[in-house]
């Protein structure tokens, strides 16, 4: 079913709420805790939204009332529609001069650690009724939520899944080979090739996720592999884990400033023409951007010049 198709004239907002809160709590007991509504209200108005969409929703299973496919494609697009009803409530709550609403930024990784808290505090203090709302994860996971507008921005990585949305470049990030003093005390700061960078085993995030992806692109043309030692999906803890002297890795530029100071590390950039990721800042397209998002994005981009700035100098 298409979305076109999914919205009809007598769909209420607070169908939409209740199907959000019954998806998240995987009961309708427990939603109406949440909602503070009978269980009875609840249930009759999701049948009456599936009579109006002509469509199963929700299923019970043995996990709990789960989404059909439609049902998770109705979450998504609720999301999207209730927190555009508060920022349109807000404007007219507010005095025109005043920026306000809710703004749902994700953060792919490694940026998130250097990116998130001054965002959060240049937010407040510039804009304080604006509800800033940041999400981490994986580059890959985070897509699919700007595309269907759960999200109103994203800091990702360049892959075939972002060109469904309106980017901004930002910076060609480069990576660096990081370990232990103890493992290499004789070779900091020499550029590392592909051939002794396979040496090593390695600590790294698992698939999919834009290190590995640069990692296998740069690996193709040779006649070995890199060696994986261990998964580590926690930038800090893929950090303390090299520190710790527990294996090497392959860090993108971003993550040398969480190795500061680097008496105890190694660092030595790797000799690889390809091996990079490029950062970019992503929308919806044509998405109706509120005046918040609009300020939100702007100091984002902002923050991302600043932060990437030496590392552009460097070039």
């Amino acid at each position: 079913m298409q979305i076109e198709t999914l919205f009809g004239p007598d769909m209420e907002l607070r169908q939409l709420r209740y199907l959000i809160a019954v998806i998240d709590a995987q009961s309708i007991t427990r939603a109406c805790d949440v909602l503070h509504v009978v269980p009875s209200a609840v249930s009759h108005q999701l049948k009456l939204l599936e009579q109006e969409l002509q469509s199963t929703l929700l299923v019970r299973g043995a996990l709990g009332v789960q989404p059909t496919a439609t049902g998770r494609l109705l979450y998504g697009q609720a999301q999207a529609i209730l927190r555009q009803v508060a920022d349109a409530r807000a404007c007219v709550q507010v005095e025109e001069s005043q920026v306000a609403g809710s703004v749902s930024v994700a953060i792919a990784g490694s940026i998130a650690q250097v990116l998130a808290v001054p965002l959060l505090a240049v937010c407040r203090e510039r804009w304080p009724a604006v509800v800033l709302s940041i999400h981490e994860g994986l580059s890959g996971h985070l897509v699919e939520g700007v595309h269907s507008g759960r999200f109103d921005m994203g800091v990702l990585y360049a892959s075939e899944a972002t060109a469904k949305l309106e980017t901004r470049p930002v910076v060609r990030e480069p990576f660096f080979f990081g370990c232990a003093r103890a493992l290499a005390p004789e070779a900091d700061g020499k550029p590392m090739s592909l051939q002794d960078l396979a040496r090593h085993p390695l600590l790294l995030p698992s698939l999919p996720n834009a290190t590995r992806g640069a990692l296998d692109r740069a690996f193709a043309a040779l006649d070995t592999g890199y060696q994986v030692a261990g998964e580590v999906n926690s930038t800090t803890t893929q950090i303390g884990a090299v520190r710790a002297g527990l294996g090497a890795s392959v860090l993108p530029w971003i993550s040398l400033r969480m190795l500061r100071p680097r008496r105890s590390t190694v660092i030595r950039p790797l000799d690889v023409e390809h091996l990079y990721r490029d950062v970019l800042t992503a929308t919806k397209p044509q998405a109706v951007r509120s005046r918040a998002s609009a300020m939100v994005l702007a100091q984002l981009e902002h923050l991302l010049r600043d932060i990437y700035a030496p590392l552009a100098s460097d070039h």
